[in-house]
């Protein structure tokens, strides 16, 4: 999706790939696990071939999100988005999440985070309009799997007026 409507919205809210276990290091430090790369990679290739254009990513900065992204963008060979990396999606919850959605420039109709759980289901949830598909609300309540990505989207002028309710949970997409 590029729209060409500039009241319509898409957020993309994806938990990492499953990551390596502890083995020593930080929780800050964990890398993918090859089965990981493997479902980054799928969400990127469907995002290709669903022809979306993402042109704004928020990425958690622990290295885990950092390499999810980093497999999504390896499938995607026509992304030219913008990306940054955000402590608050590591370390806070939804209402901070939330909160760096609403910064986004409304110059970026399609937004893309990648970040945690229970952050990206409590948030996907949250944002879920009573026409939303079912089993996907389902989903996000229970919680998103590892490499999961969330489809919302709405009619919003900007992000700055994302709120509770304010987008349709299409669908959660599970490589």
């Amino acid at each position: 999706m590029s729209s060409s409507d500039p009241d319509s919205r898409l957020l993309l809210l994806m938990r990492h790939g499953k990551a390596e276990s502890g083995s020593g290091r930080s929780d800050h430090e964990r890398d993918l696990a090859p089965r990981g790369v493997t479902q980054a990679e799928l969400v990127g290739e469907y995002l290709d071939a669903q022809n979306v254009e993402v042109s704004r990513v928020l990425v958690s900065d622990a290295l885990r999100t950092s390499r999810t992204w980093e497999s999504v963008a390896s499938r995607m060979p026509d992304f030219d988005g913008e990306v940054s990396h955000h402590e608050e999606i590591y370390s806070g919850g939804a209402a901070e999440l939330l909160s760096l959605v609403h910064e986004v420039e409304p110059r970026h109709p399609v937004v893309m985070v990648v970040g945690h759980e229970p952050t990206i289901s409590t948030l996907a949830s949250l944002l879920a309009s009573e026409d939303s598909e079912a089993g996907s609300v389902a989903q996000a309540r229970i919680g998103m799997p590892t490499g999961a990505m969330a489809v919302l989207s709405g009619p919003l002028g900007s992000w700055e007026g994302l709120e509770e309710g304010a987008l349709t949970l299409h669908t959660i997409v599970r490589p």
